[in-house]
This record gives structure tokens, sequence and C-alpha cells, in this order.
């Protein structure tokens, strides 16, 4: 069966939100009503104790149905057998309530008595789950009329059902006997008095059981709808209605109580008579019996004042009942009477109209507290009978008689002004006045209508009545009665025109707008005269006529209000009249009052009239002196009439303060219109020294007659301040000139005071605790438990809750300005929160205002203060903590975000949602000092270090509790988006902070939670909302599934992979992401509790696509565009520049500009600041604009708007998914970095991701930021295809790989790597795109190319390879070669073709970066141009480079190379990168074309230009900086500038080659000549590269010296003349050589069978000790160890290489020598040349690994010469 929570919760989520209900919510909701009919039929029936269960429950073991047996001790029976006995419950039901409060709370280490309370709690609260559940089923049907009918029809059904099995007659004996003092009810005498709440709150049992009956009394009221009650059914709740209004009980619950079973009287009798009809008789009078019983009981004599009222309220509705029935029965064929006798019926009617039950239901019921803060739908449902009531009452002929003789009656009682000129009358005398039934029945009427003013529409009955009632009117009491009902009818549009009408024209004799406007034209005629007859006596106004005056004042300002905007602009030309008035001082407040308020009405009719309004008041008004005054308290009295002195001495003696609660309202009116706020108040100056001085400064101290004024006075004063402070910036030279000016009384005089600024002096008085601060924190500190109470008790609750909304308001916006100003104004004046530190408790006050739950306005203004002093407070939580507020802060916080996500409605602005605050104030602190507001809400150990914390969600209630428990279940998405969206932020944060992280993520990866792997399968592959139907919620849900997934990508990133819960975590995380776990032995905790259904899904997922590929696909949706041309306005007046220099400017609309920063911190346009710039900008300008125009622009800035309003959301969902694409490219890059090893097939995941992310960054749907980020995951994911293909391809312990296997590894086969060439090829050939992408794509292909290099090392010796293949295997290893190299070829002749169908276009682009491309990208193009020349075939792409002029571009920039900058500099070092990449490239040409290309450089005079660089001094100029004091800063830069020196030697070694390959001799010698000016031009570098040390050498100086002796052996021959040295040189050089011994490689041939000993010395003498520690294995060892012989042997080559240049060219030399001068050679010389060359004679090729056919043939030579001179 299901749950009463789970039932609520599906009834609420799909009846309850913003929208209809979908498909799947509809199944799931009929599913649930369907379930839940079992348990409304046994609605809140439980079973009672048994002697057998208590014996069970004693034994201390009991068999729960569905569940183990559960084991006891003594304290748990103790606990159980007192619930039973306090809760009147079986005992086995008191064990399962254990058991489930055990599982919601942890009970753990808790005391006995706070379990027994926690889980009669928890009864309680599953109790108020069910009667919600059937209170939203109840008030569907009966309210929300918007559903679908089918869906309504389908519910109402079930309703009938449950209702005609009895549930009717349950609510009432529920509502009474939960009203008895027993265990069933209320609770016996040793009952529990308290029950613990879902956060931990104490509260009463009483109160519970209350609100209880309240629900149940709701349920009933609705529940007449569905099924009508029967007699008996009456009888029961009037006989509980009695029992209920004799009790002392005057709670607000209980009086709310009491109307619900008032009014199911009512609403009952009413239906039930309405659907009578001829066919149909009443269902109350189908027993005959009914009728007379009933009324009998009714007209019983009652002698409790306090339940007479109520029963003639049910006494009236039984009149009604009555009259309806006999009407719609004498409408039959057959006539009926009346259910009663007709002597009954009129002796009912008189009873009810004599005791003026209509006064009774005003200020019995309408008017009382309680009534107005009942449930809105309930309210209106009562509303709505009441006027079913009195229509019928007003209607029916029986009644409508009795109606006509009320006003009979009233209008012959008594004079028009007797009782205001007679003071002599008794209070008996005037309740015997017959006007005041009549006079009731006006203003009871007027009060329905008030409150649901949609009720006039159509309602001819009522307006036929008002027909009647204005006709003659003797009495000023009726009349006034009248007017307020014709206000109250001028509340809609509808009903203000037909009033004006009503009082135009001639309807009614003496009631008319005529009335009105003569008859203050006439006293103030006769005020004038008498001025001008007697001096200051004026006669006084009659009270009569001064009612009658403001009952039409009430009535005008309504129909001004609601009028038709067109239309009330031509009903009143002249309200000149209104004002006249006001100056007299005779003239009685309240009249000023109705004036003022008059007044008001008109100032949004037309600017125009605002300005007629101004005039008027500083004409006729009184004034409001602008004069030193007197200290507050002490007021002098005016020598004149002012509003001071009418405050002071006239209101003040009277406690009434109409006049000036009117003048304030209507001056803030005035104000709140200005716009031109160009000096900052200062004309309002006078106004807000009336207000602070005089009005608001004394306010507490004043006398009130009627509280509601009171706080009326002080809602206008605080208007007031809030508009001086929201309405004016201030700068900084205002702060300073305002500095000087004090607002202490006393002291400014007036000249002071018109200078000064109305908020400047109000945040003056907050920053220093003045009056105004002082009174406003004297509201504040009422406390929220008393302004609850006030607010549910007193007619003026809500007025003091709107003072304290203000009073909020007002503190936040001074804090968004003390700071500023307080640099300026200290030490007189400090900020606000130095102010409120002063004492303490303020600060516990305005926190706790967050429990305030009336008002949402009031908590955000709570959580806002919270948020700014926890920013500015370090010591904030040790000041709450020691108040001891701390646990009820907590609790009060999560009980507040708790509710926000039990809202049934979305919130529009986010900025005005609760929840979403409570987050953001949250994340705000978390990285704040330790302990934090953050660390308090959320229950860490604030008294020990908080990474210490043991978090434990379920034993604390707090706002962790909250988020977690509704991050599990993701309910009501499309109402909590933002909710989830930052809680998964929260999560992050809190995992990201280090003082938090450990703690949180902890929780998180325990079995209780499993949160980094519970949604990854859900919602973040779910599809989004479509744009077009929830932008909103489609941004929302980008936000969340990223914070979501780096949330899981922190974990694999931080993970302890060493404890088991991280562990698991993580290959969950893997496991939902990539399908397949290395090993194949893990199970998500998930899973191995599932079904084999789920299983089997489990077995599908692993063959269909990854998640982390759907993840992927999620993000790409073509993004909205935001670069949209703004609309124009009008072109004729040429707006466009101004309105392009308005949204340029980034300032916010705080600062005067149009920007805000949304909560996300996307800066998106301020739609209402835009709106007033635009019509600023319209209004300021030059042109005179017409209507038709005005009309036009006014469409064209609606235009204008709408595109701001796209453009923000356009904005929002760019940002939200490019930052669901980081989260995603995040979890794979931390993936594949760091636990790549964990998943099996590891190169096809890589492949996968590297496809997909090209494929992505390709489409034209992806932006450039999106493209960045996906090339970015390419990359790293190309990056670890290349290390993929370097791991050891035997496995991770494996100790047999083989040479063979090393150079046989397996990589992407050949489609694979083409298809990723294609996708890149399309990727870097995209629409958009930028030189930033394009480097990093081009590195990419760099990678590429990389990738799809042979495994062969070309700097190991062939020799030596062959040699090792030869020791491993026997004679296939030559096939074996062949197969990879003809693999390889087909590899680079593919990527050739797939590049070439491109080429056009994508080396036009790559050669555009190359040449014209910031110094940051040419080196990575001119790279990339050098790989393609290293596939080229048939020069295509040397072709191709020719023609666009690259190659010679190269030459120029390296020929313009110079030395002179400042290499410290960035874009010297990226100049240098440069200069080498462009070397490499033209070094590319030589080599890989040969001949060919190197005759194509020294066509373009690459040796020219190479020898007028200075790139080559460069070896020479840094070997000086050795020797001065800044050489250490400078030893990295030389080795760059060194690095060139080699690729230029390159290049000049490989255009060399022309001398041997020349086939002509001049062209053979223009090649020499040239290089031979190069090497002489850098004598300096050839020297000192001949001079270094090569017995010690790294492979850059045998590189250099290599070079340089192949150079000069070309070349050098041809010169004749040896003036610079090189041949000594070079002699030096070979003797060098010859002596020099290498280390042995001779281990190289074994080292699969060395020992972990002998593998150490290898790597002992190769010197790489630290690329290896003691826990790496023996294959490690083994590779680094073979890895390094090999690279050894390369440098062993190089070695023999350079010796046999040398060798060559000393020989050429002493041949060409010896040729002319053999006769002088020395015994000695020969005696010592012959050892040489007989050892150079025995090397062998095969040894040496190059040829020495020419060494040979002129050692052989140089021996025939040196016998002939031995035998000469």
């Amino acid at each position: 069966m299901v749950s009463p929570h789970d039932l609520r919760s599906t009834f609420e989520a799909a009846l309850l939100g913003p929208s209809p209900p979908t498909p799947s919510q509809r199944i799931e909701l009929l599913h649930a009503v369907r379930c839940s009919v079992p348990l409304f039929k046994s609605f809140l029936s439980y079973p009672g104790p048994k002697a057998s269960d208590r014996a069970e429950v004693e034994s201390k073991e009991v068999r729960i149905p569905g569940s183990s047996p559960i084991l006891l001790d003594d304290t748990d029976v103790q606990i159980a057998l007192k619930l039973s006995d306090d809760l009147n419950l079986n005992e086995i039901e008191c064990v399962r309530l254990l058991v489930a409060a055990n599982s919601k709370w942890v009970l753990f280490g808790r005391e006995p008595l706070e379990i027994l309370r926690l889980t009669a709690g928890l009864w309680y609260m599953e109790r108020r789950d069910l009667i919600a559940s059937l209170h939203v089923l109840l008030r569907t049907v009966i309210v929300d009329e918007w559903l679908d009918a089918d869906l309504i029809s389908d519910i109402h059904k079930h309703l009938e059902d449950i209702f005609s099995s009895g549930l009717g007659q349950r609510l009432i004996f529920l509502i009474k006997e939960l009203n008895r003092e027993e265990s069933a009810g209320l609770g016996g005498p040793s009952a529990e008095k308290y029950v613990l709440d879902f956060r931990g709150a104490i509260i009463e049992r009483r109160a519970v059981v209350a609100g209880e009956r309240l629900s149940l009394s709701h349920c009933l009221v609705l529940s007449i709808l569905i099924l009508q009650m029967t007699p008996k059914d009456v009888k029961d709740v009037f006989s509980i209605l009695k029992d209920c209004c004799a009790e002392a009980n005057s709670s607000t619950t209980h009086l709310q109580i009491i109307f619900s079973l008032l009014f199911t009287l009512i609403i009952s009798l009413i239906t039930d008579a309405l659907n009578t009809t001829p066919e149909k008789p009443s269902k109350l009078f189908n027993d005959s019996s009914f009728g007379h019983e009933f009324h009998d009981l009714i007209m019983a004599p009652i002698n409790d004042p306090n339940v007479e009222g109520f029963i003639d309220c049910v006494r009236f509705g039984w009149m009604i009942h009555v009259m309806i029935v006999q009407e719609r029965s004498n409408s039959r064929a057959t006539s009926g009477a009346l259910p009663i006798h007709l002597a009954d019926f009129h002796s009912c009617l008189e009873h009810v109209c004599s005791h003026n039950v209509f006064r009774f239901f005003l200020s019995g019921v309408l008017q009382t507290a309680a009534y107005q803060n009942q449930d809105e739908h309930i309210i209106y449902m009562y509303n709505g009978y009441l006027h079913k009531l009195m229509m019928c009452f007003l209607s029916y002929p029986l009644s409508r008689d009795k109606v006509k003789d009320m006003k009979d009656k009233a209008m012959s009682a008594i004079s028009p002004y007797l009782l205001s000129g007679d003071r002599t009358l008794s209070s008996k005398q005037v309740s015997d006045i017959g006007y005041e039934s009549f006079v009731s029945l006006l203003e009871f009427i007027s009060e329905i209508y008030q409150k649901e003013p949609e009720l006039l529409y159509g309602n001819e009955e009522l307006w036929a009545f008002i027909h009647f009632a204005g006709e003659d009117h003797t009495n000023i009491h009726t009349l006034v009665a009248f007017l307020k009902l014709l206000g109250t009818l001028a509340s809609t549009e509808e009903g203000a025109s037909k009033v004006y009408e009503l009082l135009h024209g001639k309807i009614f004799r003496s009631i008319g707008w005529s009335t009105l406007f003569d008859c203050l034209s006439i006293y103030d005629g006769m005020f004038k005269q008498a001025l001008q007859t007697s001096g200051n006596l004026l006669p006084d106004i009659q009270e009569g006529d001064a009612q009658a005056l403001v009952g039409y004042l009430n009535v005008l300002q309504k129909v001004v209000e609601n009028g038709n905007p067109s239309e009330r602009r031509r009903w009143f030309q002249d309200i000149e009249p209104l004002f006249k008035l006001l100056g007299y001082e005779n003239v009685p407040p309240y009249l000023k009052g109705a004036l003022r308020n008059a007044i008001a009405s008109f100032i949004k009719v037309s600017p125009a009239l605002k300005d007629t309004i101004w005039n008027y008041l500083e004409q006729y008004d009184l004034p409001v002196a602008v004069a030193p005054f007197s200290p507050i308290g002490q007021h002098a009295p005016s020598q004149i009439y002012d509003m001071q002195f009418e405050l002071n001495e006239v209101e003040a003696r009277r406690e009434r303060y109409p006049s000036t609660i009117s003048f304030l309202n209507l001056l803030n009116t005035l104000i709140a219109q200005e716009k031109d706020e160009s000096d900052r108040g200062r004309r309002f100056v006078g106004i807000f020294r009336f207000v602070y001085d005089h009005v608001f400064g004394p306010f507490p101290q004043r006398a009130y007659a009627d509280p509601y004024e009171k706080w009326q006075l002080v809602l206008s004063c605080l208007q007031h301040f809030q508009m001086a402070l929201k309405m004016y910036n201030i700068n900084k030279e205002e702060s300073g000139k305002a500095n000087n000016m004090s607002l202490s009384p006393g002291v400014a005089d007036t000249s002071t005071i018109d200078s000064q600024i109305p908020a400047l002096e109000l945040l003056k008085d907050f920053m220093s605790g003045k009056i105004a601060f002082c009174n406003i924190m004297s509201i504040i500190s009422l406390g929220a438990d008393i302004i609850i109470s006030e607010r549910t008790s007193q007619s003026y609750g809500q007025l003091l809750e709107e003072a304290l909304k203000l009073s909020l308001e007002i503190l936040v916006l001074v804090m968004d300005r003390d700071i500023f100003l307080a640099d300026f104004w200290r030490p007189l004046h400090q900020p606000l929160d130095v102010i409120l530190s002063q004492n303490p408790n303020w600060i516990f006050t305005l926190l706790e205002y967050i429990r305030y739950d009336f008002s949402p306005q009031i908590q955000q203004n709570s959580i806002k203060i919270m948020s700014i002093l926890s920013s500015r407070m370090i010591g904030l939580v040790q000041l709450v903590l020691k108040s001891n507020a701390a646990k009820c802060l907590v609790e009060d916080y999560a009980a507040c975000l708790e509710s926000r996500f039990e809202e049934c409605e979305s919130i529009e602005n986010a900025k005005d949602d609760l929840g979403v605050l409570i987050l953001q104030l949250l994340i705000d602190n978390i990285n704040r000092p330790a302990p934090n507001v953050a660390h308090l809400l959320l229950r860490f150990d604030i008294d020990s270090p908080v990474e210490h914390s043991i978090l434990q969600p379920k034993v604390h209630y707090s706002c962790l509790k909250v988020m977690l428990d509704n991050l599990e279940k993701l309910s009501r998405p499309d109402i909590n988006t933002l909710l989830h969206e930052f809680g998964f932020q929260l999560l992050y944060e809190l995992c990201m902070d280090p003082l938090t992280s450990g703690p949180t993520m902890y929780l998180l990866s325990t079995k209780k939670y499993l949160f980094f792997s519970k949604h990854l399968d859900t919602i973040c592959t779910n599809p989004l909302p479509k744009r077009s139907h929830n932008q909103s919620l489609r941004v929302s849900m980008l936000h969340e599934r990223a914070w979501l997934i780096k949330l899981l990508a922190l974990e694999l990133h931080t993970a302890d992979m060493g404890e088991s819960t991280h562990r698991e975590a993580c290959l969950s995380i893997l496991s939902l992401c990539f399908t397949q776990i290395a090993g194949g032995n893990y199970q998500s905790p998930e899973l191995s509790r599932t079904s084999e259904f789920d299983a089997s899904n489990f077995a599908q997922r692993t063959t269909k696509k990854k998640k982390v590929l759907e993840l992927l696909d999620v993000v790409q949706f073509r993004t909205p565009d935001i670069g949209l041309q703004c609309p124009q306005l009008l072109p004729a007046f040429k707006f466009d520049a101004q309105v392009n220099d308005i949204l340029k400017s980034s300032s916010t609309s705080e600062k005067g500009g149009v920007y805000y920063y949304s909560e996300r911190g996307d800066r998106l346009l301020d739609l209402d600041a835009l709106h007033e710039k635009l019509w600023q900008l319209c209004s300021q300008g030059s042109y005179t604009i017409n209507d038709a125009e005005k009309t036009e622009l006014r469409a064209s800035i609606q235009q204008f708007l709408r595109w701001a309003w796209r453009y923000n959301k356009n904005l929002e969902e760019q940002a939200a998914q490019l930052h669901m694409l980081s989260g995603w490219s995040q979890i794979v890059e931390v993936s594949i970095s760091k636990r790549m090893l964990l998943l099996e097939d590891r190169s096809q995941i890589l492949f996968e991701l590297l496809g997909a992310s090209l494929s992505a960054s390709a489409s034209p749907d992806c932006t450039l930021r999106m493209a960045y980020v996906l090339s970015n995951v390419a990359l790293t994911c190309m990056a670890k295809l290349r290390d993929e293909r370097f791991l050891c391809p035997g496995g991770v312990d494996s100790d047999s790989v083989t040479c063979l296997d090393i150079i046989s590894v397996k990589q992407l086969s050949n489609g694979a790597c083409h298809s990723i060439l294609y996708k890149l090829m399309m990727a870097i050939l995209r629409n958009e795109s930028s030189e930033t992408l394009r480097r990093r794509q081009y590195a990419l292909l760099l990678g590429y190319f990389q990738y799809c290099r042979s495994i062969l090392n070309p700097d190991v010796p062939a020799s030596i390879l062959r040699y090792l293949l030869s020791t491993e295997h026997d004679d296939d290893d030559e096939l074996n070669l062949q197969k990879i190299g003809k693999e390889q070829a087909e590899l680079e002749g593919a990527n050739f073709s797939i590049i070439k169908k491109e080429a056009q276009a994508i080396i036009n682009l790559v050669t555009k970066d190359a040449m014209q491309g910031s110094e940051v990208g040419k080196p990575v193009s001119c790279y990339v141009l050098d790989a393609f020349l290293s596939i080229d075939r048939d020069k295509f792409f040397l072709n191709q480079l020719q023609s666009r002029g690259i190659l010679r571009s190269c030459l120029t920039e390296i020929n313009n190379f110079s030395c002179k900058d400042a290499w410290c500099s960035l874009e010297s070092q990226q100049r240098l990168c440069t200069l080498e990449a462009q070397l490499s490239l033209l070094l590319r040409v030589s080599d890989n074309y040969g001949k060919h290309g190197a005759q194509i450089l020294l066509s373009m005079g690459a040796l020219d230009q190479l020898g007028s660089s200075k790139a080559v001094l460069l070896q020479s100029q840094t070997s000086r900086w050795y020797g001065t004091p800044s050489a250490r800063d400078r030893l990295g830069e030389a080795d760059k500038k060194r690095l060139l020196v080699i690729p230029v030697l390159r290049l000049v070694s490989s255009l060399t080659s022309l001398v041997e390959s020349s086939e002509y001799l001049e062209v053979k010698n223009k090649i020499v000549r040239e290089v031979l000016d190069f090497v002489k031009g850098h004598q300096s570098t050839f020297n000192q590269i001949l001079k270094e040390d090569i017995s010690d050498a790294d492979e850059l100086t045998l590189e250099r010296s290599n070079l340089v002796v192949s150079i000069l052996s070309k070349v050098w021959p041809y010169e004749e003349n040896d003036e610079y040295g090189f041949v000594q040189e070079l002699f030096s050089m070979m003797h060098i050589l010859f002596r020099f011994e290498f280390a042995s490689s001779n281990f190289i041939q074994d080292i699969n069978e060395l020992s972990r000993l002998e593998v150490d010395e290898v790597i002992t003498l190769c010197m790489k000790q630290g690329y290896v520690s003691s826990s790496d294995n023996i294959r490690k060892r083994r590779y680094i160890a073979m890895i390094e012989m090999c690279r050894m042997a390369g440098n062993r080559d190089q070695l023999i290489t350079l010796l046999l240049q040398l060798a060559e060219l000393i020989f050429n030399i002493l041949l060409f020598s010896l040729q002319d001068e053999i006769s002088d050679l020395q015994s000695s010389f020969s005696d010592n040349m012959h050892p040489i060359l007989d050892r150079i004679e025995q090397l062998k090729e095969d040894k040496i690994g190059h040829s020495l056919k020419f060494l040979q043939r002129t050692v052989s030579i140089l021996k025939d010469i040196l016998i002939r001179s031995i035998a000469i």
C-alpha cells in the first residue's frame, strides 16, 4: 500500500503544479487515486491496543508482516508501550513507528523522551499527509476548474464512492472526537504533552490536534459539493458548532474551525435548496420530520452571547433554504407547502433581522483576523456562497419585502443630523434606531464584494438592488453605507464605468457627482466669506455633511483608480474643488484624509494632471515648514497652522491621524512618479524633515485610538524612507559634502537644511544609530513570534507585517551603501554591521525572521541580511553560538528550504526564490574563514576543526539533509529545477573546498547515498525540454547536469583508490560512463540489488552507445543566436547611435546602466532599466512627436524589449550549453588521464571519444567556444592514444616483452586513422574559426601524424635492430619488418590522399596562418606544413607551397631576424620559436626532395639569406654571457638561442649536398663559393663549435660538431688558403676522437635475461636512476634499460659518423699535400701513421653501419705514398 507521504507528493505534483499534469503524471495520479481508496474509506482508523500484542512487545521480539523479526531492548519496549497508551494505538503499530522513525532520523544515542516525541511526531506527520492528500483531491474537484474535465470527472467519481461509504460522517466524528481530553484526542492527563516535528522542533500536542481538526473541517466544507449531507449530518454539525462556540477558546485556529462548521451548514443548506427542482426534491426534506425538528433546534433560546451570533447566522441560512425550497416547490405541477409553518418562517426572518445578523456577519466573521488569514481557496468558497446567500435574500419575494421594510424604517427613523447633533442619546436609544439593520445589510454586501470583486460580473440582481437602495435617502447613515457599497462596486473596470454613469446621470435625485463638487464649492465659498467678515472664526462643517463627503470621495477614488484608462481622462475635467478645503483648520482631519486619497487617484491618469496636482497642492494644502526644529518629544507650537501644527496639536489630541496619513501617502505617490533625479531629492528635503522629525521620530511615544492608524502612519513613513534610498544614487562628491552637515537636532539652520539630500541624511542616521534606526529596530525587535501572533489575531496584523517588511528592506538598502560612505564619514559614522553588533539581540532578531513563513519577502530580506553580515562579520557564527540560538537557526533555515522544495507553484524571478537565496548564501560562505555560516547551517562540527567533521544528515536536521533528500528524488523538476541546479553546485563547491571536501566526499560516497553514481544513468542523458516549450527549464537542466558531471569528475580526480568507498564510487562512475571495467569483476552497488530484469537491462546497456557519448549528444544542439541585430527605433529620429552607446556600456542598472548579473553570473539586460533608458532617450530629443509617431514609437520600444528578452534567454542557454560541455570535458579528460588503466579496450574508447569530439566540433551547430573545449578533449585523447601505443604490449605485469613486440605494437586500424584525419580536416575547415582554435587543431594534426609514424626510431642503427631481432626470433624478422613497412606506407599514402582532397582549402588556411598569423600561431602552422611535406608524393604539396610564396616568406623573415631584441620578453621568445619552425620547414624541403628541393632553395638565395641573418651569431654572442653577473638568469635564454644554430647548420649542410651531386663545374663552384662565404661570415661560430670538448658532450653538442665537420668536409678541400685555422682544429678533434673510448653495450644482446641487479647496473651506467623508483617492477626496469642502451648506441653511431667524416676530410688534405711533397716526409710521421691506417683498414661495414669504400680507398692510397716515401 502506498504511504501517505508518497500519496501526498503524487497528488500535489500532478494537481498543484503550474501546468496541467503530463501524460505520465496523469497515469501515476489515477493509479494513486485508486490505491488510496482503502486508505480513505478507513480514514485515520488505527488498530487499538491489544493484550496479546502488548505481551509480544514485552517479550522483546516482534514480528511485523513483510519483515524479519525485530529485536527490542528495554527502552524500546517502554517507548512502544508509552506510545500505545498516549495515542490509543496498537502496540505492534507503535513498534512499526519506532522502526520508521529510526530509518528517518537514526535514533541511536538519543534520549528516550526525544525518541518518544519524534515517534509521536512521525505518526502525526503520517496523519497530516493523509489529510492533506484528501484536501488536495477535494480542492482540485471543487476549485481548480482549469484542469482537464475528464481528469476531474475521474477523480470526482472516486470521491463520490469514498464519501458514499461514510467518509463524511467519519470527518464529523473526528472533528468532535479529537477535541476530547482522551488518548484518541487531545491526550489524557498522563500523556506526553509535546511532540517533535519533522525538523526536531518541540510543538504542543494540542496545537497539532487543533491543526488536524481545522484541516478536517476544511475537508468537510469541500465535501459538501461532492455528496450532499444527510439530515443527521446537518444536525450533528450544528451540535458540534454549538459546543465549539460555547468553549472559552479565542485562539485563531478555534475560530477558524467554528467558521468552517458554520459555512458547512450554510453551504449545505444553500446547495441543497439550489439543487431542488420540480423533478428532484430537496434531499433534506425527504425526511418529513427534519424541517420542524431542525427549526425547533436552531430556534431554541440561547443564553450564551458567544453562541447567539453564530446561531443567528445558521438561522439566516435556514431561512434562505426554506424560502428557496418554497419557491422551487411552488413551480411544481402539484403545489407544495412550506417545510415549516409560515408563521415560523416569518418569526425566524424577523428574529435574524432584529438581531441584526448582518452586523454579526461583518464584525464576528468577515472582519476578523481569523477569517482573513485562512486558506485563500477556502475564503473564496465562503465568499462565493455568501454571495449566493445574499442574492437569494435580495431577489426572492418573501425576503425582498423584508428588505423594503428595512429601508423604509431606516429612512423614517431619524433626521439626518440627529445623531451628530444630539449628544444625549443613550446606547439603548441608538440601538433602537431603525436604520441599523439596513445599514448593516449594505455594509455586509459591500464587504462580500470587496473581497471577491469578480463576483460582480453579470450580477444583474445586485445592480437592481443598487437602483432600489439608492432612491430617496433621508438618513445620512444609510447614504454613507450606500456610497460605501458603490465604492465596492467600482472595484472593477466594468463596475467603475457603471458607478460613474449612475452618479453622472439622473437616476438618483439626490445622489450624484454634482452633489459632491457643489458641496465642496459651497463650503469653500462659506469659509472665504467668513474670513472676510469675521477674521479667523470659521464655521464648522456639519458632521453629517462631512461623513457624506467622505463617502462620495471614497467612491470617486475607486472610480478613478479602476476606470478604463482612456475613458477616465474625460470623466472629471476640473478637480480643483478637491483641493480648496485642505488649508482650512476647521475641516475635520478625516475629511482631509478622504480628499487627499481621492486626489492621489488622479496622479496616474496623465502626466499633465500630475503636474497640475503639484501646483494645486502648493496653492491650497497646508505648508510643511522648513525651519530649525526642536528636539523630538519637545514640540513647540507653531505660529502658523501647518502640517506640523495639525499633527501635533489637532490629531495628537484626538489620537487619530487620518490627515497626516493621507498627506504622506499623497506625497509618496507623487514623488514616486518623478523622473527627474538630477537634484538627488533636495527639493523634497522639507517633506523628508517633516516625516523624519515630526512623524516617524516620535511615533512610539504617541497615543493611538486605533492601532490600525498607528501602523498606517508608520507604513507611510517607511515608504517615504524607502523611496529616498531607492530613487537616488549617491556619488563621492556629495558624500564628502554631506559629511560636513549634521543631522543632530538643534544644529542645522535653514540654509543647511535646503542643501541636504534626504537619502544621505537617512544613511547618516542609520550609520550612527540614531532616531530612525532605533525606531525601525524597535519594530523589528518585536520578534517573529509576536508578529506572527499579531498577524493572525489582530486586524492590523497585516499592516504590522508590511511595516516589518519595509523595515527589513530599508536595512538592506542601507547595507548596500554604507561601506562606500563609511570611507568618507568615519569615525562619526560606521557601517551598519558595526552599529548592529553593539546589541547582539538585534542581530539574532534579524536572523530569526527566516521562520516567518507568512511573507516570503520578509524571509528574503532576512536571508539577504544574513548574507551581508556573514560577509562582514568574521565572528558571526561564534556570536550565534553564544546566544544559544544556533540550533533554532539551523532548523529554521532547513525548514524554509524544505518548504520551498514542497512548493507547487514556480517562482518567475529567481532572485525572489527563497530556496535559491539560501543555497547561494551557503555557496558564498563556503570559502570564508572557518567556522562560517555554511558550516553552521550544514551541520559541520564547528567546535573542532571543520575538516574532521563527521556529517550525519540522518541524525541532525539541517539544510544538508533537506538538500540531499531532495536531490535524491529530484521531484517536480519544472518547479524545483533551480534548486536542483544550485544544490548540485553547492555539493561541488563543498567538495572543492579544502576544509569541507573530505567529510562531504566521504558522505556522498557511502552506501547510504551512493550519490556519485545515482543520477548519471537517468537525468544526465534524458532529453532536454524544447526551447519553445520551457526555455528556462531547459537552461537550468543544462546547468544542473553540468554541476553533477563536474562533481563526478572531481571524485575521479581526487579519490583515494586505497579507500573502498571511493574506489567503489570511481568504478561505478567509470562503469556507467564507459560500460566496461578492466578485470570484469566490478558490479555497482545498485546493480547488485537489482532484479533479473534490471540485470538484463545492464547487459543490453553494454552493447549500446556509451553513456559518455550520450552526454555529448545531449549538449549538441544549435545554440540560439545572441548576435541578432537589435531592432531600430523610429528610423526618422536616428536613435540608433545612442541606443548602441547604451548597450555598449557595461554598467549595471544600479550604476546607471542597463545590465544586471543573474544568480548564475550571466550579464543580462535589465528590461525595466532598458525601458526607462529608451523612454528618456526619446523624451530628451529635440524632436516633436505627434500622436501617430508616439504610438509607433511605443510599439517600437515594445519590439526592442522583446528582442532584449530573447537576447537574455538565448545568452543564458548558450552559457548553460557551454557549461555542460565543460563539465563533460572534465569527466572525459580526468577519466582518460588518471583512471584509464581501470578500463578495458582503451584504444577503442579513445578512438570513439576522439571521433565524437571532432565530429561535434565540425558540426555547424557548434559554437566557437564549444569547439575550443572539444579541441582540448581531442588533444588529450590523441595524447593518450600515443601513450597507449607505446605502453608495454604484454600487459602491466608482463616480463616477456620482446623487441619485436614493441616494433609490431598494434595501433588503430588504417581505416580508423583515416576516419580521424577526415573528421579533423572538417573541423579545421569549419566556417566559424579563430587562430586560437586552429592552433589546437594544428597541434592535434601534428599529434595525429606522430601517432601514424613508424614505431622504429631512425636514430637506432639498422645493424643493432637486426641484431636484436635475430637474438629473439628465427629468420622471419625480415618478413615482419616488411609487413610493418608495407602497412606504414599504405597509411601514409591514404593520409596524403585525404589531405589532397582538401588541399586547396587547408593549405590556404595554414599558409595564411604561417605568414599572417601571430607569433604564437606561426610556429605550429609551419610545423603543419612540414608534416604535409613529410608525406608528400609527386611534389604535390611542394608545388602548392611554392605557388603561395611561403618558402620565400620564411627566408625573408629569417634574413630580417635581429638579435638586438629584448630577449627577456615573451614576444622575443615566441619569435625564436617561429624562426626555428621556419628553418625546420626549409630543411624539410631540402631533405625530403633532395637535389630538387635544395635547388629550389638556392634559387631563392637561401645561403645569402642565411648568411646575412643574425641567427648563427647567437652562438658566439651567448658565449660571452657566462662571465657576466647575470649569467645565471640568462642560461635558459642562451640555451634557447643556441638551439637556432643547429637548424641553420642543418639547412646549410643539406644544401652542400649539391656540391657532390652537381654535374656542372660552374654550378658546383657557385655553390662552394656561397657555402664558403657563409663559413667565413660565421668564422667565430665555427671556431667555437670546433673547440668544444666532445669527450663528455651531450647530443646537441655532438650534432653541432657533426654538422660543422660535414659542411667543412664538403667545401673546404676547394679552399686553398687556411687563414681561418679550420684544418688545425679538425686535426685536434680527430686526435681526441681516436683516443675516446665509449661505454660498452654488450648488455643489449641479452637484456631480457639479465637479473634485476644487472639491469640496475645498466640504468646506473646510463645515469637514469631518476626514472625508476624502488617500487617499480622488473618489466619497467628492463624497458628503461633497453631504451637507454639503444639511445647510447645511437649516440655512438653519431660519434662514429663524425669521426669518419673527420678522417675522410683529414686524409683528403694529407693526400693533396703528400702528392706534391712526398720527399719531405719525416720518418717519424710515417711510423706514427702506419698503425692508424692499419686499424682503419680493419673496420667492417657491418659493425660500423656506414659505407667505408671511399675511406678505405683513400687509406690504401696513403699507405702506398708512405711506403714510397720510406723507400725514397
